[in-house]
């Protein structure tokens, strides 16, 4: 098997594993993956030299590891991941599902049961499927649970890329994809299938988005009573940290309407707010070129939908601006005011305001008038790139007409109307 030998000269020995044995343990950031494979080291600082599953090692071929945290884990225990490296954790339950077995996740408030939704691992009698309140499929990502629909409504779209990851479950009764259902395991098809309608959930919480990434399917989660645990499942993970069944909200969708059935924390008009998108239109002062983007664009919206444009949100629109140096409160130039009202435009109520990252952070796009104003938003947030781009279609900076009369109010009215057209064009065609 090998020579071991311990830098503190203490007697060590290998120990083969058994299937209902895991090690876990803390390495270090620099230390490869631990060699062992299939057979678990109790020790804490260890140097293997010899042959070891095929693989030779010289006498000048020494590997050391460093594990401060070492244990043996049984079928049937616990393990607190506030204990353990994350890491090892995900690659434990990983193991267990592709398996074909199920793995509990407890807290102090619920209890649940995740498996491989292909798979028949989780066995409820019929008093545990009365009893178990609900079932959720987990996804690694958006489009994977979008799969599962035939058809996805513009409310349903808008949903999911808010809430998603995130600690929201949806739950759809309608336009449902049977074909891909039909491939579920029967555990999973009969939670389902009771009248409780899909319920899908992209996770956000550490745990869970680390094992969805390295499993080739989707998760069944089943919330079941705490004293079914062990009968469920082999292996228990007390997660604290964890999203659980009791923190999540649900939102019942069907069609373009929605329903919040449960809020933990979520309000009716925040899911409200993410069922629109939100245009925000940026200047320097908030006075000429970004009022009048924003009316412009509700005007052609509104033409759009044949619709008042106080009923854009309706259609999913929520129309904004703002102004890098801006102030409070400010009405639009009079120049402003006087070419929109030759074009069917009121801007007498506009009041300016600065831009905000509360404002910049709950917009979905950003147009600035200016590479400039791009620029200077995008230094401090560089993470918001996708967002932000120039108004004008065609790449140009959409010209100051501050100071230089009207001529220069019409054709900046000119070159905002032109590109808002091509992007409502673009807008109302993808929907």
């Amino acid at each position: 098997m090998g020579l071991l030998k311990s830098s503190q000269g203490d007697g060590l020995f290998l120990q083969e594993r058994f299937l209902t044995d895991v090690l876990v343990a803390r390495r270090r950031p620099w230390a490869s993956r631990c060699p062992f494979g299939s057979w678990a080291v109790e020790s804490r600082d260890v140097s293997f030299v010899g042959k070891f599953r095929g693989v030779h090692f010289s006498a000048l071929e020494k590997f050391v590891f460093s594990f401060p945290v070492v244990c043996r884990l049984k079928m049937g225990e616990e393990i607190d991941q506030a204990q353990f490296d994350l890491r090892d954790i995900v690659s434990r339950i990983v193991e267990m599902l592709t398996s074909g077995r199920s793995v509990c996740l407890s807290n102090e408030s619920s209890c649940a049961v995740l498996a491989s939704a292909l798979e028949n691992s989780i066995d409820l009698d019929e008093g545990e499927e009365r009893t178990s309140k609900h079932s959720v499929l987990l996804h690694r990502d958006v489009a994977s649970a979008r799969d599962f629909l035939a058809e996805t409504s513009p409310v349903a779209k808008r949903l999911m890329s808010k809430c998603w990851p995130g600690s929201v479950r949806l739950v759809f009764r309608q336009e449902l994809d049977e074909r891909l259902l039909s491939q579920l395991s029967p555990s999973a098809q009969r939670s389902f299938q009771a009248g409780n309608g899909l319920c899908l959930c992209v996770p956000s919480s550490p745990l869970l988005h680390g094992v969805l990434q390295q499993v080739p399917f989707p998760l069944l989660r089943v919330e079941l009573d705490k004293k079914n645990r062990n009968r469920q499942s082999g292996l228990t993970i007390v997660d604290s940290d964890s999203q659980s069944i009791e923190s999540e909200a649900e939102i019942h969708i069907d069609g373009d309407r929605w329903e919040l059935v449960k809020p933990s924390g979520l309000r009716s008009v925040d899911v409200a707010r993410m069922t629109t998108t939100h245009y925000l239109f940026i200047c320097t002062g908030n006075t000429c070129r970004s009022p009048m983007a924003e009316a412009i664009f509700r005007q052609l919206l509104a033409e759009r939908f044949d619709c008042d444009e106080s009923r854009l949100g309706e259609h999913g629109f929520e129309i904004g601006s703002a102004g890098l140096a801006a102030g409070v409160g400010a009405p639009a130039s009079p120049e402003s005011v006087e070419v929109c009202r030759v074009h069917g435009v009121d801007l007498t109520h506009h009041a300016s305001q600065p831009l905000t990252e509360e404002l910049l952070l709950a917009a979905d796009k950003v147009f600035t008038m200016t590479e400039g104003h791009r620029e200077s938003i995008l230094s401090r947030y560089p993470e918001l790139e996708s967002l932000i781009e120039l108004l004008s279609r065609n790449g140009q900076d959409v010209s100051d007409p501050i100071g230089w009369g009207m001529a220069a109010y019409q054709q900046c009215h000119h070159e905002i109307s032109e590109s808002l057209q091509a992007l409502v064009e673009e807008l109302t065609n993808k929907s």
